[in-house]
């Protein structure tokens, strides 16, 4: 086995002992007496989401080797190494939910594509740090500015009370307040900008309100879902660079 091949298996076999490992621990519990197995219900439910999205980041891994989008030579990269140890410990020590899963999962493979950044880039690992620390409710603001500053129809707001309307009407979010609540969070995670003026009344409009950061985080991701809507319209059988049927 060449060095090319043993990393390639070393990451694939990462993701899939760790699965394995997880489904002995939940058996294990099962088989616990029944007053340990009380106590054990919320980690058998955490335990099996988190199976649940190893398994999908263990087919879409192999589905990106197989279609050739990762370099062989990369899986050797301490980029790549530092990522997986990255979304690993995320998805064993904290508690993932859908949301923050998808996000980082993408940065993951974006950065594995070399497609967005290269593998000496340190953004990437960055960039699952920070998204890391963010909450479900985070991500959905930050992605809800990042969709209407992307539109190119952004509306004339400049005072914060719109913009927070604004946001929790097309988030899903329904209230201004519960927005303010992550908004807090996004300024201090510098991936929005602070309010204007002594009582916080106005916001900076460009890009919405994202910032640098916040706009290069976005877009990262974004690239994520672009690559996958061309990659899905070349392999429909009604794509006109799709090969020709047999007959």
């Amino acid at each position: 086995m060449n060095k090319l091949d043993k990393w390639h298996k070393d990451t694939g076999e990462v993701i899939k002992k760790t699965l394995t490992s997880l489904a002995e621990g939940i058996t294990g519990i099962a088989a616990s007496e029944r007053k340990d197995l009380a106590l054990s219900v919320g980690h058998i439910f955490q335990s099996l989401r988190k199976g649940q999205f190893l398994s999908r980041l263990s087919e879409d891994w192999d589905s990106y080797r197989e279609k050739g989008r990762i370099k062989d030579d990369y899986i050797g990269t301490e980029q790549h190494r530092s990522s997986l140890q990255e979304l690993l410990d995320f998805l064993d020590n904290d508690s993932p939910d859908e949301i923050r899963f998808e996000v980082m999962k993408k940065i993951f493979l974006v950065a594995a594509t070399e497609t967005a950044s290269d593998r000496n880039s340190l953004l990437p690992y960055q960039f699952l740090r920070l998204c890391r620390g963010m909450s479900s409710g985070e991500v959905i603001v930050l992605n809800t500015t990042y969709r209407i500053a992307k539109s190119g129809q952004m509306p004339d707001v400049n005072v914060a009370n719109k913009w927070l309307e604004t946001i929790a009407k097309e988030s899903g979010l329904s209230h201004a307040s519960l927005v303010e609540i992550h908004e807090e969070k996004l300024i201090k995670k510098h991936l929005i900008t602070r309010r204007q003026l002594r009582d916080g009344s106005r916001v900076s409009v460009p890009n919405f309100r994202l910032t640098s950061l916040g706009l290069e985080l976005c877009e990262y991701i974004d690239s994520y879902d672009s690559a996958s809507e061309e990659s899905q319209h070349v392999a429909s059988p009604d794509s006109e660079d799709a090969p020709p049927r047999r007959a």
